[in-house]
């Protein structure tokens, strides 16, 4: 036992390269067949793509919108830093280079992640459990593979502004804090929670801290109450009306079935060590709140990103409590050896994590499938206006305009409206419109346009 030990504690550094490698392969792969299999909408990847793609040619980052639609992406979301992406499109002008560049930003996020864990505890067996509980979380696996969202490429910044802070590098952790303040506004909260455990963790970052805490209130403040309202023309849009008076604490973090759910398996995917690092606790609380009092209670989506990172972090700190009991100091390599065994327990019979698409024949198999939309979308030339349903919408991004399908189509007055009509599709291909049927027959009807292409199925209309 002791020289398998020793054999993973010499090549730690070999399988750190090797788990990042994988993880990030693994979801590019499943990222961009998502896409060939338009199962990527214009809700959120279209949005973000369009915006990122649109300051990258040069103009203005205008977005189809449901409340701020034909106006500025900060009319929706204050977030200035996702357009680092927007360099990625002078080198390959396609959509999927920013489903790509998330998912290396999320392995590399990892990798750093490893790199923290060696300064923290010193351990490089340790850290390795901990860097596998991070890709195997199916937290963070939901994250990187659901279109793309700002606060998912945060976790890089936020991992980077951490790593400064240890290597007490003032100004560039102050440059990486700011980089992930400016992926979304409300991520004010977020910087604040990190304000507050750098103070606790390191007596020379005290003055600097209340510094950074003092700027994710001001920025918090000034991108929700000015600046969105000033593009939107209007008010925030996002907004949790509550008084701290109705806030039960307990309730609102343990209320109901999904958020135990939530909030178990988020801590036993690290072995429950965050509970052990008491300068992470507000930290996480306020995530986990946030999240909850905004109805977003399940591991799914985007909504586990930044706590990925901070579970991670909060583990190692986690770990050197622990150490100090002399039965675990003694047995340290068999408690990273269970960690790594319960993060592959989990994520293979429990949880299920969606990576394991990634070494299924039939994911990639099924790609083929959709070449009659490769089809259907190849006949629409990129200088002109589209409208077209959620699904579809996401692949036209880089035309003149897009637009998803809306009943007031005529005053929008698009060159080519697309549909696709088959039965049994995913329902949120035809959000946000709800009478489809309708909404063709008027086309059908409108002098407008005539039907250019025409399968039963799949249509195409073209503006006279």
């Amino acid at each position: 036992m002791k020289r398998l030990f020793n054999f993973f504690i010499k090549r730690s550094n070999v399988f750190a390269w090797i788990t990042f490698i994988a993880f990030t392969a693994a979801s590019i792969l499943i990222t961009l067949n998502r896409y060939w299999q338009y199962e990527v909408f214009y809700y959120d990847f279209g949005i973000f793509d369009r915006a990122i793609w649109l300051v990258s040619q040069f103009k203005p980052p205008i977005i189809d919108h449901l409340v701020v639609g034909g106006k500025l992406i900060f009319a929706d979301h204050f977030n200035p830093s996702i357009f680092i992406f927007s360099p990625l499109y002078w080198i390959i002008d396609k959509a999927e280079i920013l489903l790509a560049a998330q998912s290396i930003a999320v392995g590399l996020s990892g990798f750093f992640i490893y790199k923290i864990g060696k300064i923290i505890t010193k351990n490089l067996l340790f850290s390795l459990a901990i860097l596998t509980s991070y890709y195997l979380f199916i937290g963070l696996q939901n994250a990187v593979i659901s279109d793309f969202h700002e606060v998912t490429v945060a976790a890089l910044f936020t991992v980077f502004c951490f790593y400064c802070f240890l290597k007490n590098k003032k100004i560039l952790s102050l440059f990486f804090f700011i980089l992930t303040l400016g992926f979304k506004e409300s991520n004010f909260l977020f910087g604040a929670g990190l304000a507050v455990s750098f103070f606790f963790i390191d007596k020379r970052w005290r003055k600097f801290s209340i510094f950074l805490f003092i700027l994710s209130i001001i920025w918090g403040v000034i991108t929700i109450k000015l600046i969105i309202p000033y593009f939107s023309g209007g008010n925030y849009g996002y907004e949790v009306e509550l008084s701290l008076a109705e806030i039960n604490p307990i309730d609102s973090l343990l209320g109901n079935p999904a958020k135990k759910h939530t909030v178990f398996y988020s801590l036993l995917s690290f072995g429950f060590l965050p509970i052990l690092s008491p300068v992470f606790w507000p930290l996480i609380v306020q995530d986990l709140l946030a999240r909850f009092l905004s109805n977003r209670v399940s591991l799914g989506l985007h909504y586990s990103a930044l706590l990925s990172v901070i579970l991670a972090i909060s583990s190692f700190y986690g770990f050197s409590v622990l150490r100090r009991v002399k039965i675990v100091k003694k047995h340290i390599n068999i408690l990273s050896l269970l960690i790594i065994l319960n993060a592959i327990f989990l994520y293979r019979f429990v949880l299920r994590g969606p990576l394991a698409l990634a070494y299924n024949p039939d994911f990639y198999a099924h790609t083929k499938d959709f070449q009659f939309l490769d089809n259907l979308v190849s006949r629409i030339p990129l200088s002109a206006t589209v409208m077209a349903q959620n699904n579809l919408a996401s692949h036209f991004t880089h035309n003149k305009n897009v637009w998803v399908l809306k009943p007031d189509y005529k005053s929008y007055k698009p060159e080519y409206i697309v549909f696709d009509l088959r039965s049994g599709q995913n329902i949120n291909n035809f959000f946000p419109t709800n009478d489809i049927p309708s909404l063709l027959q008027s086309i059908s009807r409108d002098s407008n346009y005539s039907a250019v292409y025409n399968n039963g199925n799949q249509y195409i209309f073209k503006r006279k």
